[in-house]
């Protein structure tokens, strides 16, 4: 009777600890919103990809945000979202950075104009045992963004037609042939 106390308990725990995965995260576009000495505001916009056949509920959500392997912050939302089955959502986020914190190594991400993000979220449901996480990176390269020469419709300089040239006027009292 012991040991079946004993396997049942170890179950339960091992259940318990487990947690659901969660719909896929990704970042869609940030907005740096208030700025003070010793804190910015961003929203980041995120989109929720759910790939099962039943559509899933949240009633809040945590999610840590990282650049570059980063720590940036950590953004909650109280919101209830449903993400309906095979689809998606998009859905506001709001992070406070700290300026003293990040002033020495942000420089660096941003110089880089390359980022690599990862973002790890929890995600609540209305029992207290329906949670749900996932962990989702990818990659932001501002120079795909940023528009060259090379990129544009328009001809090479070298290749543009000059200008015909004027036709000479005859001078007064002489006559051209």
């Amino acid at each position: 009777m012991k040991r079946i106390l004993t396997l049942a308990a170890g179950a339960a725990l091992l259940c318990g600890c487990h947690r659901a995965a969660g719909p896929s995260v990704n970042l869609v576009s940030v907005h740096f919103q208030q700025a003070t000495v010793l804190e910015t505001t961003a929203n980041f916009t995120i989109r929720l990809s759910n790939d099962a056949p039943e559509a899933r509920h949240f009633t809040g959500s945590a999610h840590k945000i990282y650049l570059n392997g980063l720590y940036i912050g950590k953004g909650l939302s109280d919101h209830t979202v449903e993400v309906p089955r095979l689809g998606t959502v998009t859905q506001e986020i709001t992070v406070h950075l700290s300026n003293l914190a990040l002033a020495t190594r942000i420089k660096s991400v941003i110089e880089a104009k390359r980022f690599d993000y990862r973002i790890q979220s929890t995600f609540y449901g209305k029992g207290w045992l329906e949670r749900m996480s996932s962990e989702t990176e990818g990659k932001l390269d501002l120079k795909d963004f940023t528009p060259t020469e090379d990129a544009t419709n328009a001809p090479p300089a070298e290749a543009k037609p000059s200008p015909p040239p004027a036709k000479e006027q005859p001078k007064p009292g002489s006559t051209l042939l």
